[in-house]
């Protein structure tokens, strides 16, 4: 099978560049051959990807850098970011189209972007498209509404309405997009549903595929956890949906529990959400916060934590679950949380999201058991879950099952 590949450049620093840098590491050895069309020099390729035989790069750069006029400041970089990748990306479609002429494609897969820029007006000139999505406009937008209050708290009106209008522009485009893929993926099967009754994609036309998780950066700690507070681990976009004032109240709730947990809350915030001043309000006497850190910093700190939590309202993975499985540590997570799907609830506890009490209670339960001593004996079980559901060669296998049903089959019929 021959696959045009449109997405964001596949990286090594975390995120859905690092996602697709595994499925790339992957996808030769199972007999595809991959032509990647990216918006990015080649020299910021990472060499592995170069080097293997069954992956050619075609590279176009947007030009578009921090710390210039245009990317000085949160909203500035956003908007100008996405119209940089938005010109570049018609630039690729007319590339991919001028290369399916010489030597036809049996798909075009996009990677982890909705929108169809460029794409769309080439349709039927393109072979059949399959759309694997992280995120949806419509589900930011949706919690973007609902936490308004908080959002006022952190940020300028300016910066809510531009985000507001951007979000709504966005899951309009996306839900006329969609319509053109004969295969949607999401990454759980909840952010399935979100997309089936936002978007109006046929269930039909829906497949999950989960998100990989590099399993030899994240490993267990094979050594007994070291004296002190239960250590508590909240990594995340500390923006919109992603539950930060739940963790907020959490840490005054455990007020009683003072020297023996300490919740580590680690993350920056996105371009168009910040949430970062409600962690002022966080107890210093249980809980701390840090900004963004490097990956094997980050795989440093998994090793070091008793249990992490994803309290998010609206998730359609959250990579942080299987990094923190992979590395031996238990995960309490929300209902929403696409990557908890499948994974034993003995080192998975799901609770329904935005209920506080559920959530403390857990928490609770998990100090006592750390303290026990039960924690350590679970760690392998969390790395077999994380070996069992996510491991990179699984994910891809998941991946070429998905884009064979799409090559072989008719186009599902389009929704009004």
């Amino acid at each position: 099978m021959r696959v045009a590949w449109l997405g964001p450049a596949p990286g090594t620093h975390g995120g859905a560049p690092y996602v697709g840098t595994q499925l790339l590491r992957e996808l030769p050895q199972l007999g595809i051959e991959v032509d990647c069309f990216v918006a990015a020099e080649e020299d910021q390729i990472p060499r592995e990807l170069l080097d293997e035989p069954g992956l050619r790069f075609f590279c176009q750069s947007s030009g578009w850098q921090w710390n210039r006029w245009y990317s000085r400041g949160p909203m500035r970089a956003f908007f100008t970011g996405n119209l940089s990748r938005a010109r570049v990306q018609f630039r690729l479609a007319g590339l991919i189209a001028s290369r399916h002429r010489d030597e036809p494609y049996d798909l075009v897969y996009q990677f982890s972007q909705s929108e169809m820029f460029g794409l769309r007006r080439r349709n039927g000139k393109l072979p059949p498209i399959v759309v694997h999505p992280s995120t949806h406009a419509a589900g930011e937008l949706k919690w973007h509404k609902k936490e308004a209050a908080l959002s006022r708290r952190c940020e300028p009106s300016w910066k809510r309405l531009l985000a507001r209008v951007t979000l709504r522009t966005r899951a309009t485009l996306q839900r006329r997009d969609m319509r053109l893929a004969r295969r949607v993926l999401p990454v759980s099967t909840r952010f399935g549903e979100h997309i089936a009754r936002d978007y109006g994609v046929l269930p039909e036309r829906i497949g999950v595929v989960p998100n990989p998780i590099d399993l030899d950066l994240f490993s267990a700690n094979g050594e007994p956890r070291a004296d002190g507070p239960v250590r508590v681990l909240f990594v995340s976009r500390m923006s919109a949906r992603k539950g930060v004032d739940l963790v907020v109240e959490l840490s005054r709730r455990l007020d009683d529990l003072s020297g023996r947990v300490w919740i580590h809350a680690v993350g920056g915030a996105t371009t168009w959400s910040d949430y970062r001043p409600l962690l002022d309000d966080l107890n210093p006497a249980v809980a701390g916060f840090d900004g963004h850190f490097a990956p094997d910093e980050l795989a440093d700190l998994y090793r070091s934590a008793d249990v992490l939590i994803q309290p998010s309202l609206y998730e359609p993975f959250a990579l942080t679950v299987g990094e923190a499985l992979a590395s031996g540590v238990p995960v309490i997570a929300s209902d929403e949380v696409g990557a908890v799907e499948g994974v034993d609830p003995a080192v998975c506890a799901v609770v329904p999201a935005g209920d506080l009490d559920e959530l403390e209670r857990e928490v609770r339960r998990a100090v006592d058991r750390t303290e026990r001593g039960e924690g350590f004996a679970l760690r392998g079980l969390a790395r077999a879950e994380a070996e069992r559901l996510f491991a990179p060669a699984t994910i891809a296998a998941k991946l070429v099952e998905e884009l064979e049903l799409a090559a072989e089959r008719r186009p599902a019929a389009v929704v009004a």
